[in-house]
């Protein structure tokens, strides 16, 4: 009988790693969805707001930190430090930032090579969620681990044609990791993102509660989430130049 057990536990194993081999993307990509909420909670998502802090270890800081986002459209992020408060807009075609923290007391435009890559952050409907509508490509690269747990790898190139990895995790499929190139200035750097705590809110969308990059050296934790409460289009508004 001792052996009888073992074989089934591992029989049960060896079909358990089959099923997830058998995969296909779009079967990881439903999976991602309902794990993130469903399809028809996504779809009705128009605004975000969030209230956290953010904290830069280089810096030792944590920092007070505010956002809204108009889904597809455009963002808002506010963040106190140092006596000042400090803000940076950015829409799908322009973006302005204002930061007294570096010294500067005028509005200027968000370089645009730093604009493309926050872009990602105007879809709070999820990185992998509605892929064709987005114009995006994505191709399942078979399965990897990370921290010891078994992950989905997939490539995932934007509209923008900013190609990076996404790591899911395999099985909660909630996105975990997150890894893009970048190069700013003529300096190329991996952009590691990485997800955990994921929660959920009242009317069921599902969001990570702490974000970490790196090299950058931050970390956001959400303290508060609200979604689809209204969002007035003047707080993404340039103000006039004096």
């Amino acid at each position: 009988m001792k052996y009888v057990k073992v074989f089934s536990l591992a029989a049960g194993m060896l079909m358990s790693s089959m099923a997830m081999q058998a995969q296909t993307l779009t079967e990881v990509l439903d999976h991602y969805t309902e794990a993130m909420g469903g399809a028809s909670r996504l779809k009705a998502l128009k605004t975000q707001y969030m209230e956290g802090e953010m904290m830069l270890e280089a810096q030792g800081l944590k920092v007070p930190i505010r956002k809204w986002v108009k889904q597809g459209e455009a963002m808002r992020v506010e963040f106190d430090v140092k006596d000042t408060k400090n803000i940076q807009v950015l829409r799908k075609d322009a973006g302005w930032q204002y930061m007294p923290v570096t010294g500067k007391q005028e509005v200027e435009e968000i370089e645009p090579v730093v604009r493309k890559l926050m872009l990602p952050q105007l879809d709070v409907t999820g990185e992998l969620f509605d892929i064709a509508a987005k114009g995006k490509q994505v191709e399942l690269l078979g399965k990897d681990t990370l921290d010891g747990a078994p992950v989905y790898k997939l490539k995932v190139t934007t509209a923008e044609g900013i190609a990076g990895f996404a790591y899911l995790d395999a099985t909660s499929f909630y996105l975990v990791k997150a890894t893009n190139e970048i190069d700013i200035q003529g300096r190329k750097a991996e952009l590691v993102t990485r997800l955990s705590d994921y929660r959920k809110t009242v009317d069921g969308y599902v969001y990570p509660g702490m974000t970490e990059q790196s090299p950058v050296g931050a970390k956001i934790r959400v303290n508060h989430l609200e979604v689809n409460r209204p969002v007035a289009d003047s707080l993404f508004e340039k103000p006039a130049v004096k």
